[in-house]
């Protein structure tokens, strides 16, 4: 019997003063999501495209090769 990995990882990071930037990894895509705050959008940079997070709300982004 050989182990399977997960089909999903995910984890809650500290980033430019936003705390609980949740990102989980999936088939194919990455999502993001930033905890309410009176902070500042994240940029998130993926090749070609930059998309702009903003607090209490997620993005999914497609990963380059599973289009």
């Amino acid at each position: 019997m050989s182990p399977r990995s997960p089909q999903e990882y995910g984890f809650a990071i500290r980033y430019q003063g936003h705390w609980g930037v949740r990102l989980r990894l999936r088939a194919g895509e990455l999502q993001i999501t930033v905890t309410e705050s009176d902070r500042s959008p994240i940029d998130i940079a993926l090749l070609d495209r930059t998309v702009s997070v903003a607090p209490g709300e997620s993005c999914t982004l497609t990963l380059p090769g599973e289009r």
